[in-house]
């Protein structure tokens, strides 16, 4: 991957600037619009700087914000502004011409992972998944971002954990075949970093015989078993 930017979600206040708010569609909004800026503009930004705010910038300002909206709301997070930033979506979608609001999902955090890196995309997908939770290509796509993630800062229980729960959600038959055996393969690391040896014969059983045979991944699952404590999630990690 190429070095990733810089990134950053700011918040404008539209109820003392409608002009942004006429800008951005939404007229009468009076709430607080989300912004995903990085690189150059983050920077003008830090440095109270004019920044041409962009739909670009929007639409990953809402895919991203709403993470921050739904967990860790801030004063300026209300209730009542959630609505309008879901028919943004639509709207912005729509003008982009995605195909669908789960094409612009994936299109978006890719975009963000080449650019920006596994933490901003893994974002924008978890907030995916909860706008679209029949979708398997976003949890597929989120758990490889998950592994990204544990591979870069180490094992992390709630990572692996979060892997199993949406490969358990996964619809195995909606999935591009290589990805679906790196997913698989992935869940049974999980279960090894857990120290969940009671689970393993079942999971070779139920994903691994029936859907993984690159011969790379059964060579990784040979030692991994063989010796579980001998590797880390970068190891394991399939580029």
């Amino acid at each position: 991957m190429a070095e990733t930017e810089k990134y950053g979600n700011v918040w404008i206040d539209c109820g003392t600037n409608s002009r942004m708010a006429e800008r951005f569609y939404v007229p009468d909004y009076k709430g607080y619009l989300p912004f995903f800026l990085w690189g150059d503009e983050l920077a003008a930004f830090e440095k109270n700087e004019k920044v041409d705010f962009r739909e670009e910038q929007l639409l990953k300002g809402i895919l991203f914000g709403l993470y921050e909206f739904d967990l860790n709301p801030k004063l300026w997070h209300r209730k009542e502004d959630r609505g309008a930033l879901i028919r943004l979506l639509d709207t912005l979608g729509n003008g982009f011409e995605f195909e669908t609001p789960e094409k612009m999902i994936l299109e978006v955090a890719f975009n963000m992972r080449e650019k920006n890196w596994f933490g901003a995309s893994r974002i924008v997908l978890e907030v995916g998944n909860g706008l679209i939770p029949e979708s398997s290509e976003i949890k597929s796509d989120l758990i490889s971002d998950l592994w990204a993630i544990a591979s870069e800062f180490g094992e992390e229980d709630s990572l692996f954990e979060e892997i199993l729960s949406l490969l358990a959600q996964t619809d195995l038959e909606d999935v591009d075949p290589d990805t679906k055996e790196i997913i698989c393969y992935y869940g049974l690391c999980s279960l090894v970093f857990l120290g969940r040896k009671s689970d393993i014969p079942d999971y070779l059983s139920n994903y691994i015989y029936p859907h993984v045979s690159m011969s790379k991944l059964k060579l990784n699952i040979t030692a991994l078993l063989e010796n579980p404590d001998g590797y880390s999630p970068a190891d394991l990690r399939v580029v």
